[in-house]
């Protein structure tokens, strides 16, 4: 048993006992099961100038419902279920540059998406909390938080709907998945994740994940593309107000063994923060995907990218406003990844229509540049898009 192992078995082990003894039968009701979620319908128009994508109109949508599990302990302590289940039909899903591909690749898993999404518990007591399931990490959650994209967008989300994903098709720019990728390491596999209470403005939050494709019941999302092993993550925040002004400020990182030998170890870490005054709110961070080098072939295996986010939103009455600029920098060893960058800006308007429905506008502007001397005629990419949507949140 190596060390992580060791490691890894006495926390887990440590935490469960250390929550057991207030675990104890509820008597004053029994445990509860509801429905949530969102409906998000919406349609595009964009322009864009990369040869061989003419598609004018975009119609898609958002869909989740949530199965969510509730009971409170005599002794206060609460335990939450939560099962997400994903709107859509098999293979509707875009996933990189050749949908066709991935989704025949991913038949044996139902088609292009993940029919459940995730499928965890969560324990809080005075202790703190424990999350344990097919998730996000606590600490994926803190630091988006973090965020100049996701602290204070009100339309569609950048790092979700411009580049590289569905509305400006992606260029063969080599950039983060998304625009504004949030710290990930597991991508919703079994984790489990510790925070601790808020003590005078601080909190605290670590994860662990055995690899990058672990899924329910020890199953794997693939038996052959597991690349990296004991993931390990950590974040800090501090919420605090001055004057008139709340904030937050905080920042974290992730690192995971590499399966492959040759290989360096992956690393993200960002830092950023959030202050509101008023009917304003601003935010920035900045972060980065650490460079991975083959010592074997003298090349770089994943580029070193580094992205700032600026963000503010505005609201009034029952109107918000949002503008949001991101701009992502490729470093590497190999020539045809070196110099690469990325830029989005999005303006955004969202309306409240009433109780959980919100009709929101957002305007895209994406421009992807290929630093390689020697890059071809049609490998980059700059588009515009205008989507018009409406929220439905249950």
């Amino acid at each position: 048993m190596n060390t992580n192992l060791k490691l890894t078995a006495v926390s887990a082990t440590a935490l469960m006992l250390a929550a057991a003894p207030a675990l104890a039968q509820t008597k004053s009701a029994a445990p509860t099961l509801a429905l949530g979620g969102f409906y998000d319908q919406k349609i595009s128009a964009m322009s864009q100038d990369r040869i061989g994508y003419d598609s004018k109109v975009d119609v898609r949508n958002d869909v989740e419902i949530y199965f969510l599990g509730n009971v409170t302990l005599d002794n206060g302590i609460k335990i939450s279920t939560r099962v997400e289940l994903e709107g859509g039909s098999v293979g509707d899903s875009y996933l990189g540059a050749n949908p066709e591909a991935n989704d025949a690749a991913n038949a044996m898993d139902g088609g292009g998406f993940d029919q459940i999404d995730e499928a965890f518990m969560t324990i809080d007591g005075s202790f703190g909390s424990l999350k344990i399931g097919d998730s996000d990490t606590a600490v994926k959650s803190m630091t988006t938080g973090l965020q100049g994209v996701w602290a204070t967008h009100v339309g569609e989300n950048v790092s979700f709907n411009a580049a590289s994903k569905l509305i400006v098709r992606p260029s063969t720019v080599t950039v983060r998945a998304t625009p504004a990728a949030q710290m990930d390491q597991n991508s919703d596999g079994a984790q489990i994740s510790y925070t601790t209470p808020s003590m005078a403005g601080f909190q605290l939050s670590v994860a662990y994940a055995q690899n990058d494709q672990e899924t329910y019941d020890g199953h794997h999302r693939s038996t052959t593309n597991i690349v990296t092993t004991d993931i390990w993550e950590g974040a800090v925040k501090y919420s605090g107000k001055f004057d008139n002004v709340a904030f937050n400020i905080g920042g974290g990182m992730a690192v995971a063994n590499s399966e492959f030998e040759d290989v360096d170890d992956q690393k993200q870490w960002m830092f950023g923060g959030n202050a509101t005054f008023g009917a304003i709110k601003v935010g920035a961070s900045f972060s980065r995907q650490v460079m991975q080098n083959n010592s074997g072939t003298g090349l770089t295996a994943v580029p070193e990218v580094d992205t700032i986010e600026l963000g503010a939103q505005y609201t009034m009455g029952a109107n918000s406003f949002s503008a949001i600029y991101t701009k992502s920098d490729t470093d590497s060893r190999t020539a045809a990844q070196n110099g690469d960058n990325e830029k989005v800006v999005s303006l955004a308007w969202a309306r409240s229509l009433g109780k959980g429905v919100t009709w929101h506008n957002t305007l895209f502007w994406v421009d992807q540049n290929d630093g390689d001397p020697a890059k071809g005629t049609d490998t980059e990419n700059k588009g515009y898009a205008l989507t018009t949507g409406l929220l439905v949140k249950f």
